[in-house]
């Protein structure tokens, strides 16, 4: 377990068996989770908007849900997670991203964009020949790409208090975004979106059966 919950390991990575095993077992795991307890307390409170399927979604939408947005969500949130420097630049879109939908908090983006330019410049200063991240970081920048990938998704939830709408999108989002970045760093960026693009997969399915 704690080689699962290790995600800066550099070379030491696991073998693929073991990140299939891992894999299989997480996702079972989330998804026992998000049906059986975020789910009926969300229903319980008037929450919707975690139960969406086919059949209430046109062709755009879920082709968006299972192509075009996971590619991008994978490309933009999670590319810098190889751990090396030289793949680093990636998260600087986030900041960007974050100042154009939050308007009115562009200079948390800003500030933050900053201070990892900063924290990169001198990791770069201080040891040039490093090819990796030093594991502060990495894991800042990991907790980082991780909030925001689950803020992004604040409009999936549908309720009548923004209380509520932090608490679900949080609850329902947050997993998965940790699962997906484990996964990134432990096998690539194409496997990272296969996973989500099955995750999706799984429970737009499972939604349509059970709620719609």
């Amino acid at each position: 377990m704690t080689a699962f919950l290790h995600f800066y390991q550099k070379e030491r990575k696991l073998e693929k068996s073991k990140i299939l095993r891992y894999a299989v077992i997480t996702t079972l795991i989330v998804f026992c989770y998000e049906y059986l307890l975020v789910d009926p307390i969300a229903m319980q409170l008037g929450v919707g908007g975690l139960n969406k399927g086919f059949s209430n979604s046109d062709n755009i939408d879920v082709l968006s849900a299972l192509v075009l947005a996971l590619i991008l969500e994978e490309l933009f949130s999670r590319g810098f997670l190889s751990g090396k420097r030289k793949h680093f630049g990636f998260i600087f879109i986030q900041p960007i991203i974050g100042m154009v939908i939050f308007k009115e908090y562009w200079w948390v983006f800003m500030g933050i964009g900053l201070a990892f330019l900063v924290w990169v410049i001198h990791e770069q200063n201080k040891k040039p020949d490093d090819v990796y991240l030093s594991t502060p970081l990495f894991y800042t920048s990991f907790v980082f790409t991780t909030l925001f990938f689950t803020i992004l998704h604040l409009g999936n939830v549908e309720s009548s208090s923004l209380a509520l709408d932090w608490t679900f999108t949080f609850a329902g989002i947050l997993p998965g975004a940790i699962f997906f970045g484990w996964v990134r760093y432990q096998e690539g960026l194409g496997y990272s979106m296969l996973a989500h693009a099955v995750f999706n997969t799984l429970t737009i399915t499972l939604n349509e059966i059970l709620y719609l």
